[in-house]
């Protein structure tokens, strides 16, 4: 009996551990499909994305956006000090993709999302202009090249004052300091500064001759490369007749590592002219440089020493790509010296300069020839050509901004539906505010100009009259 037991119970208990075995085998697949079936698909993901997207604070959005942008100007010197924003001079109806690239951060969002307040407004206002900003000439290039029409005549000579001779030397002094390594629109500002100087070079008169010296070519920016790099300041080309290849090769030898020696400089360069004393030569200096004095040294000393020297110099100096204190501390170098300074914010206003500097060659040729300034020609080329040019020039940029910052954004912005009615009005209304008051400064900057270049003619006829007084007349 025990036996047949035996038997009967194995195989059901095998019965029972099979069933079991299926069930637990169904249920973990049925598990499986519920939780694939749970699991969001793709596309589900990404709208989920969106939906978490959408749900961001527009206000918070405009706070991170605005957190580090410049409130928009209130007077000449801030115009001239704002940076160019990344549809600065542009236009939708030309640039469509650059604009919707820009404006990307706020089209996620409804108009009814904002705060309808005046601080978000004015939030808004602020961003905007920041992409239309614009690099705004200074007039004070325009003021350096009215004092360029009495430059050397022999005429007009005053004591001290830097007049023309036999022999022209220029020497290019140019800062290869570390920073000249940053770029401008995808070229480094060295890389610009060797092509502006060397289309510079070939304008020279034939009998010209020319030297370069670069400085803070050695050591690197560091602390522990300043003090080589302080004590690096070199004549690469000693003044010469012009060789193009020769000239050509250690330009581009010019590479940006250290600091800024410029004192040192201004005092080597002394040296460079001993043979050429400026009782029998034209000595002009042109300093090219990015930045300030950084090696301790005293360059307004250094200048005074230069330009009292017997080499009797005239320092141009050019501010490359360079900030408001650093503009300031060059132009005082300038006035120091009796010399000019002029501000160049890319490749092509330093082209610009440079070829105005071209000017002072051409009138050494001409009084050479024993020509005489024409200071009525001066007089109204200035104020119909370059002033009325530079007033041209501001309205343009001036109209560019506005039309931007009204009609391609905030216009295009409330028919999207992406700000309110109230909110592009408040836009449009600043925008039209500033450029009114842009109008002012610009008439305000055209009569300035007007009056110093008829200031300067009068002087010039005056001296003249003088003149012929003094040896015709008699």
């Amino acid at each position: 009996m025990d036996r047949v037991n035996h038997f009967v119970i194995i195989p059901i208990i095998a019965l029972i551990i099979a069933a079991t075995g299926c069930s637990g085998e169904e249920d973990t697949e049925q598990e499986e499909e519920n939780e694939v079936e749970d699991e969001p698909s793709e596309e589900e993901q990404d709208e989920e994305n969106d939906a978490t997207e959408q749900q961001q604070d527009p206000n918070e959005v405009l706070d991170e956006l605005v957190a580090d942008v410049n409130s928009p100007p209130e007077n000449l010197d801030e115009i001239l000090e704002q940076d160019p924003g990344p549809l600065s001079g542009q236009r939708m109806d030309d640039y469509e993709e650059e604009f919707l690239e820009v404006m990307e951060p706020l089209m996620e969002f409804e108009a009814d999302e904002w705060e309808e307040t005046e601080e978000t407004y004015e939030k808004l206002w602020t961003l905007i202009h920041s992409w239309v900003a614009t690099d705004f000439p200074d007039p004070d290039n325009i003021i350096q090249q009215i004092r360029q029409t009495q430059i050397g005549h022999p005429d007009f000579e005053d004591e001290g004052q830097f007049s023309f001779e036999d022999q022209f030397n220029a020497q290019i002094i140019l800062d290869a300091s570390g920073s000249m390594a940053e770029e401008i629109d995808g070229t480094s500002k060295m890389d610009i500064a060797k092509d502006s100087i060397a289309s510079f070079v070939e304008t020279l008169p034939e009998d010209a001759q020319i030297g370069l010296r670069v400085y803070g070519h050695e050591g690197d920016n560091t602390n522990e490369g300043r003090e080589e790099s302080c004590n690096s300041s070199e004549l690469v080309y000693d003044i010469q007749e012009y060789e193009e290849d020769e000239f050509a090769d250690e330009l581009d030898d010019v590479e940006p590592t250290g600091w800024t020696p410029i004192s040192y400089s201004l005092q080597e360069a002394e040296q460079d002219f001993e043979d050429y004393p400026g009782e029998e030569n034209t000595n002009i200096i042109y300093l090219v440089s990015d930045g300030i004095e950084t090696c301790d040294g005293d360059p307004v000393e250094a200048a005074e020493q230069l330009s009292s020297s017997e080499v009797e110099p005239f320092l141009n100096i050019i501010g490359f790509d360079i900030d408001p204190e650093g503009q300031e501390e060059l132009r005082e170098l300038a006035e120091m010296t009796e010399g000019t300074y002029t501000n160049a914010a890319n490749e092509d206003e330093l082209t610009q300069q440079l070829e105005q500097s071209e000017e002072l060659s051409e009138r050494w040729e001409d009084w050479l020839s024993g020509a005489e300034v024409d200071a009525s020609r001066d007089w109204y080329s200035m104020k119909h050509s370059t002033i009325a040019g530079y007033r041209n020039d501001w309205t343009d940029l001036m109209r560019a901004q506005d039309y931007a910052a009204r009609s391609d954004i905030a216009r295009f912005l409330r028919d999207e539906e992406i700000i309110s009615n109230e909110a592009s009005q408040y836009i449009q209304s600043e925008s039209s505010d500033l450029q009114s008051m842009k109008w002012d400064i610009a008439d305000e900057i055209q009569d300035d100009l007007q009056d110093i270049n008829e200031e300067n003619y009068e002087e010039m006829v005056e001296d003249i009259e003088e003149l012929q007084d003094e040896y015709v007349n008699d």
